[in-house]
């Protein structure tokens, strides 16, 4: 049935402008027609085939008719042909550089994906996102989508997606100078695509190989690994990547000084590029060859060439190519003794340099709350998802009662409370995640103030600084949020990276320490997650609040077998009688800590004790508080 329509299309495609000549006088209004009158399922996956083939043909057209084809999705109930036409629009704005639309698109399709639980199209989804968040070198958020893509290729067994996903993690960590890690991404990647065959693949590893030695000086080496990867790609019989790789051939030669054979790899890299129609590499090209003009003393060409890249730069918004293009302008003006205009090229420079630094703080502001928002949503999702199990699971059970003999009535009703503890013991394990979710919205919105204050303080690079340590903390918050336990290494490092967050802060309020055996066994011993920070933050926040020192904060864990014990300890005001706003503040924290560990005693069967002293209570001369905790070891668990 479906090659008889497909072979349908094909001909209406090619006989409707004739038949309907009136109305349907070209390719864009025979696929309209048909995507308009379309009700099977099987017939629309056809149809967004045909119109993916058809791309470059219908031009403008091209996302005006899938917009069109996911609505009459959604008008058939065709849930899949709506979200992966969607992803679609959203890879069709990221290849036009809009990347906020693109956005947009490529999460509306994830949040479907996620209701669906279609593993293929969050694979495609979350790829798609972190490519998004790369091409703006927002890293730390890119590098989050890439592992949540390479997490599911890995588990479905998807070796050409995993390979293909390795390879963006590696150029990610490229953009991060983590150069180690790239080339451990690339040699994996390049290990899975030698055992498909896979020469296009394998040919982007080397390439992004030789950027890595480029990067360390390299240069033979660089040189090595670009023509490998030219001549891989050359074997695949395909111009895709050509224009890439000429070019960094290009940037090899010109570190090497051999200004002759640059200029050609840019002048090839650029006609690829024109064929391709990309604007973004054209500028970069451009840019480059301007460079070399000026190392040649050809000061009228590089003229010409450093503005065409800035009028093609500007075109896309790509800032980077801009900043770069006035940089070398710069050094332009400075040969030809024009200070004046040096130092104006200079000041447009860093001028784009501090639009690049502050949308990219802004960006991944906005990341990091829409991803807290999404986890949010996957966690309420999974609870109605509990909570309608147990309404079928009771319902099953009341028919069997009224169907079986009187006899069968005890078995039934034992079998029936069996099932009822199981749904609510996952319902309670889904609630406790929730809870812990609900731990972080007073910190986050808190530390994005101080960012915020940063960046009006004309402060950019602290405020890069400070975010890159809220982003690494607010991941591993989302990921473990998820988990029962993790190892107390763990627990540990978010201990430590949450106070040194609070101490940039509010800088020369307090100092802390973290005293342990370091024969503790901290990557082995599991515990559940984030159940001190909460007495941490009361003790900064309110302990340290209206003293006139410095404060001390010190955390001692010691390992008491069955249990991890942490003690902590502050020299602060103690405490004492409060306003009714910071009672209510307390005793929501207390109040979710005593929830969780009721929570996990119930689960686990283990005690679970806690003191708090007053140490002026103990001693008048001392001041501050006392909190002991003994939280279970949950490795057997």
């Amino acid at each position: 049935m479906r090659a008889i329509f497909f072979v349908i299309l094909s001909c209406f495609l090619v006989i409707a402008p004739k038949s309907y000549s009136n109305s349907l006088d070209n390719l864009s209004d025979s696929l309209h027609h048909v995507i308009q009158t379309q009700t099977s399922h099987h017939q629309m996956d056809a149809l967004l085939s045909s119109v993916r083939k058809h791309k470059n043909k219908l031009g403008k057209d091209y996302i005006p008719l899938l917009m069109q084809y996911a609505q009459r999705a959604r008008q058939i109930k065709y849930s899949k042909g709506e979200m992966k036409s969607y992803d679609f629009i959203g890879l069709e704005y990221r290849y036009r550089e809009n990347f906020d639309t693109a956005y947009l698109y490529h999460n509306k399709s994830l949040e479907m994906a996620i209701k669906q639980k279609d593993s293929t199209q969050l694979f495609y989804n979350y790829n798609n996102l972190g490519q998004v968040f790369r091409k703006q070198d927002i890293t730390a958020v890119a590098i989050d989508y890439f592992h949540k893509a390479l997490e599911i290729s890995n588990a479905v067994g998807n070796l050409r997606s995993s390979s293909y996903t390795m390879n963006t993690l590696g150029t990610t960590h490229i953009m991060q100078k983590d150069y180690d890690r790239a080339m451990n991404y690339f040699r994996q990647s390049s290990e899975i695509a030698k055992q498909r065959n896979d020469m296009r693949t394998l040919a982007y590893n080397y390439g992004s190989m030789g950027e890595v030695f480029l990067i360390e000086e390299e240069v033979d080496s660089a040189m090595y690994y670009f023509k490998t990867s030219r001549d891989l790609l050359i074997e695949t019989g395909s111009d895709k990547g050509m224009g890439v790789a000429e070019h960094l051939i290009g940037k090899a030669y010109l570190v090497k000084e051999d200004y002759k054979n640059a200029k050609q790899q840019f002048e090839l890299a650029l006609t690829y590029h024109q064929q391709g129609e990309d604007i973004r590499y054209q500028a970069y090209c451009n840019g480059y060859l301007g460079k070399i003009a000026i190392a040649e003393k050809k000061y009228e060409a590089a003229h010409v060439y450093l503005n065409l890249a800035i009028t093609q730069a500007i075109k896309v918004n790509s800032l980077s190519n801009i900043m770069k293009a006035y940089t070398w302008y710069a050094e332009l003006y400075k040969r030809l003794n024009k200070w004046e205009d040096a130092y104006k090229a200079l000041e447009k420079s860093h001028i784009y340099a501090d639009r690049i630094l502050n949308e990219k703080s802004n960006k991944t502001i906005q990341a990091l709350e829409i991803g807290f928002e999404t986890k949010q949503k996957e966690q309420k999702i999974e609870l109605l998802a509990a909570e309608n199990q147990i309404k079928n699971q009771r319902l099953r059970v009341g028919f069997i009662l009224l169907a079986v003999l009187l006899i069968l009535i005890v078995l039934i009703t034992y079998i029936s409370n069996i099932l009822r503890k199981q749904a609510i013991l996952k319902q309670n394990n889904l609630r406790q995640q929730v809870l812990r979710v609900q731990m972080n919205p007073h910190f986050i919105f808190n530390v994005l103030g101080s960012i915020q204050n940063y960046m009006l303080g004309n402060e950019p690079q602290k405020a890069s600084h400070y975010l890159s340590q809220f982003a690494s903390l607010t991941r591993a918050t989302l990921e473990y949020s998820t988990e029962d336990t993790i190892t107390l290494s763990d627990e540990i490092n978010m201990l430590k990276n949450y106070m040194e967050l609070e101490q940039m802060r509010t800088p020369a309020k307090f100092k802390f320490e973290i005293i342990y055996d370091q024969d503790l066994e901290t990557d082995f011993i599991q515990v559940p997650p984030m159940l001190v920070q909460p007495f941490i933050e009361n003790a900064i926040k309110h302990g340290f609040k209206n003293i006139d020192y410095t404060g001390k904060l010190s955390i001692t864990i010691s390992d008491k077998e069955e249990f991890v014990e942490f003690v902590i300890e502050d020299n602060g005001t103690g405490i004492k009688e409060k306003s009714n706003n910071k009672k209510n503040h307390r005793s929501m924290a207390m109040e979710i800590f005593k929830k969780r560990r009721k929570l996990i005693q119930q689960k686990h069967k283990k005690d679970f004790k806690f003191e708090v002293l007053n140490l002026n209570d103990i001693n008048t001369t001392l001041s501050g508080v006392k909190i002991c905790i003994h939280i279970p070891i949950l490795n057997d668990d």
